[in-house]
């Protein structure tokens, strides 16, 4: 008999509409407490520089031709619709994109308790999937919400429940489907994550001995989704898959911690929570137990971040969210330790902690800014996209720039630095760096910047002058000449724009 067959049965039980109400009131309350603390907070260097992107959609400018974004297109189209509606209420598109990320969640949460029912899982079960995920959808990101990374995950979830339902042996129903469309579009927002979708469909192969849970519903709908955004890349945006992104892939792909310094934190947080579930779900502590996809798609999760290589917090979302959902969502011991209890709610927090360090990367600014031009014209000269975004939201300015840092002349310098580097690689380095800065003078001459902001450091650590990297062409360095250096704040020196000289 195959593995699926002998799964333990589903727990069946009534709910009533009492009990239905009372989950949908609790998770619209956890929602809704989210959206009101995230208002404030939600603008961020990466969401910030997206969304200035997807302005710049709007006005014209098109990916890999004169907009120039490390990421593939999707990136910035996910963010253009918040810029949109922006533009046509008034109200400040980052308030929208915390509105549509709390909507997205929703959505995600109805597949979620649809798939449920259709399983027919018992009420209490339902609802302790529905709250304890708008928790960790809604509250746990935090500084990481509305983020790529958080909307693909978010995206992803609904696919990991199903998987989880299908491992026990139960159908979860014709929404598996659309669970399936939103895994696809999560991968191709953020490749890294197919394994968060791939290791935990592995695993089903295993546990039920046969090739089916590759050819799911929901899996087959992943996959023409991916499928379809390649055949876009290739017909829509030639510009960006055949010209830009070779120059990513041979500068800022290769800019990436040691493993020394990646693999820590997920091997504790993956063993903490294996631990945990053994104190609260004895019974799915084994290879077969119900927790098993929610673990891989940890460990998924982990992968994910380990292979992005830059260390940064907001790429350990999907290993967090899946590695505290794999105990809590299988707690079968109705009397915990006070020890158990306190253990989890202190390893709870602290990850939530974590995904809310970052660390200020220059000093304020937006004061300064406002003395020296409303609502200026910015452009900066760095490798950090931190030093222009959210500042120039911030100051309500309009940036001007076609890419939001200088990330290629970064990668391009530090591979150049290596002694392993051929001349051929330097020529083509080289040529990067000299096509940022045809870059920068498309953006001077047509932006017509108030202030530029440049950056004294390279990678927040090196000593670097970016101002001269940008006069050694000829041509920038006389635009540049209009220019005149007020004052240095911190790491950052501050040129303004004079009228009254000719170029």
């Amino acid at each position: 008999m195959p593995t699926s067959e002998r799964a333990i049965p589903p727990r069946v039980g009534p709910e009533g509409c009492d009990g239905v109400n009372q989950r949908w009131i609790l998770v619209a309350g956890i929602l809704f407490s989210a959206l009101l603390v995230q208002w404030p907070a939600i603008l961020n260097p990466d969401l910030s520089c997206l969304l200035s992107e997807g302005e710049e959609i709007l006005d014209g400018r098109h990916p890999g031709i004169d907009l120039f974004e490390l990421n593939p297109p999707l990136s910035i189209y996910l963010y253009t619709p918040a810029a949109f509606l922006g533009r046509l209420t008034g109200i400040a598109p980052e308030i929208i994109v915390a509105v549509l990320v709390i909507i997205e969640i929703a959505g995600a949460l109805v597949i979620i308790d649809r798939a449920a029912a259709a399983a027919k899982l018992e009420g209490g079960e339902r609802s302790l999937w529905t709250c304890l995920l708008a928790f960790l959808l809604a509250v746990l990101p935090n500084a990481v919400f509305g983020q790529r990374e958080h909307i693909a995950v978010v995206a992803l979830t609904p696919f990991v429940a199903i998987t989880a339902i299908r491992w026990r042996g139960l159908a979860p129903g014709p929404v598996a489907i659309l669970a399936g469309l939103s895994a696809g579009l999560a991968m191709s927002i953020k490749p890294q994550l197919a394994f968060v979708v791939g290791l935990p469909i592995i695993l089903g192969i295993i546990h039920r001995r046969s090739l089916r849970p590759l050819f799911t519903p929901e899996a087959c709908a992943a996959g023409a989704i991916v499928i379809g955004y390649a055949a876009v890349l290739v017909i829509v945006f030639p510009g960006y898959l055949f010209n830009f992104a070779p120059m990513v892939a041979a500068t800022y792909v290769t800019m990436r911690r040691d493993l020394a310094g990646l693999l820590p934190f997920p091997v504790v947080v993956i063993i903490a929570s294996i631990a945990f579930l053994r104190q609260v779900a004895p019974r799915d502590f084994k290879f077969g137990g119900d927790a098993t996809p929610w673990l891989a798609a940890a460990v998924g999760g982990a992968a994910s971040f380990v292979l992005q290589g830059k260390g940064w917090t907001y790429t350990l979302y999907a290993l967090c969210v899946f590695a505290i959902a794999a105990p809590l969502l299988h707690v079968r011991t109705r009397t915990l330790p006070v020890s158990v209890r306190i253990g989890g709610f202190v390893g709870v927090a602290l990850i939530g902690f974590c995904l809310c360090l970052s660390l200020p990367e220059f000093p304020p600014l937006e004061q300064r800014m406002q003395t020296l031009a409303k609502h200026p014209r910015l452009l900066t000269l760095t490798d950090h996209i931190a030093l222009g975004h959210p500042l120039v939201r911030q100051i309500h300015g309009t940036w001007v720039g076609g890419s939001c840092a200088q990330v290629l002349t970064a990668g391009a310098i530090l591979a150049r630095s290596s002694s392993e580097t051929t001349p051929a690689e330097r020529s083509k380095l080289n040529d990067i760096m000299n096509f940022e800065r045809r870059q920068v003078l498309a953006d001077v001459r047509n932006g017509r910047p108030d202030v530029i902001l440049v950056d004294t450091l390279l990678q927040s650590s090196v000593p670097f002058d970016w101002l001269a990297w940008a006069n050694s062409d000829p041509e920038l360095q006389t635009e540049l000449r209009r220019y005149r250096e007020v004052e240095g704040v911190g790491r950052v020196r501050i040129l303004i724009d004079q009228p009254g000289l000719e170029r």
